[in-house]
């Protein structure tokens, strides 16, 4: 898969400006992934999640925007592998390993509720063997077209479902696009639901902790490859501006290089081997490869100077992209408290 990838890559660089700043959005990219069989989470034992977090990595160096849609897209199917729904359900894992529907992931306040730091805004009430959804859903991506959305949502006496429902099932409202700062092509929108029915089928789990433990290693693991990919780019931009007066940061440039490659190598023996995934580690996996992509980035804009810092650049694409990382669930403070401060 070598050569598609690489082509892939190509069009996701093409690409970039345009669905960064929303004026295209990333559908293209998810389809022809999934053409190619790239979004495929029937992988071995591990479901895949070493070729995902590599592929994360290579399309991250290119845009972000483009590979935060891949994550999300990876994370519902690998929401329906470690928790099988219902046969009817099942179809729709083959649309989404196509890119011919996209998945949202509105897992963020999960987190925060199992960190004992907010409550599940969605209110599931019991309808026969189902549930109806109640609230709203503040931050959701790849909301496109009848997109498959994964959330938590709280059920009476002090339960915790997870559920799946459509974009264009009824009583889901979508809210206004708004204007990011980057990765507007992302179909990034508010919902509002009001009483949408979820059959049987449809419900995922019924305990939010496991359904968590199951899906942590390949998020965190996906989301670090995420940053890794930003800090690839960013250190292959500056090494060709390491002349003349800039060749004072070059030790700089090695120290980042050799840190990025210990993280590669601890990432991807978790995401090959599941050892070593327990929730400390993840976090300092995530905060490492985060660190590590934040100051790449700085390096790269003190190298490039004034052309880096002009909002067109790649450079100033990155600056943006980089932005992102500490507010992606589970976010900086999150993680600190997750791998003990």
């Amino acid at each position: 898969m070598a050569a598609e990838i690489t082509d892939i890559r190509t069009q996701v660089l093409a690409s970039a400006a345009d669905v960064d700043a929303g004026r295209a959005d990333v559908r293209p990219v998810l389809r022809a992934l999934g053409a190619v069989g790239l979004l495929a989470d029937d992988d071995g034992a591990d479901g895949g999640l070493l070729s995902a977090v590599r592929m994360v990595r290579r399309i991250a160096a290119g845009s972000l925007a483009s590979a935060f849609a891949v994550w999300s897209q990876r994370m519902v199917l690998e929401y329906l592998r470690c928790c099988p729904p219902s046969a009817d359900v099942r179809a729709l894992q083959d649309l989404l390993r196509s890119g011919e529907v996209t998945g949202a992931t509105a897992l963020a306040p999960a987190v925060a509720d199992l960190a004992g730091r907010g409550e599940l805004p969605l209110v599931a009430a019991p309808d026969g063997d189902g549930w109806r959804l109640s609230g709203p859903i503040s931050w959701a991506s790849n909301l496109f077209d009848d997109a498959v959305v994964v959330t938590p949502a709280r059920a009476p006496q002090e339960g915790r479902v997870v559920v799946l429902f459509r974009l264009s099932d009824h009583g889901v409202d979508l809210g206004p696009v708004p204007e990011l700062l980057g990765l507007n092509g992302t179909g990034t929108r508010t919902l509002a639901l009001h009483d949408v029915a979820v059959p049987r089928g449809c419900v995922l789990s019924e305990d939010l902790v496991d359904f968590m433990s199951l899906c942590r290693p390949p998020m965190l693991l996906m989301q670090a490859a995420l940053a890794v990919g930003i800090a690839d780019a960013s250190l292959a931009e500056s090494r060709g501006h390491l002349t003349g007066v800039n060749a004072v940061l070059r030790g700089d440039h090695e120290e980042l290089a050799g840190r990025r490659d210990e993280i590669v190598i601890a990432l991807e023996d978790q995401a090959s081997s599941q050892s070593g995934t327990g929730r400390v580690r993840l976090a300092r996996t995530r905060l490492d490869a985060m660190a590590v992509a934040t100051q790449a980035v700085a390096l790269e804009t003190a190298l490039c100077g004034g052309t880096g810092y002009r909002s067109g650049s790649t450079t100033g694409r990155r600056v943006r992209e980089v932005a992102f990382l500490p507010v992606q669930a589970p976010t900086l403070a999150q993680l600190r408290h997750d791998a003990g401060g």
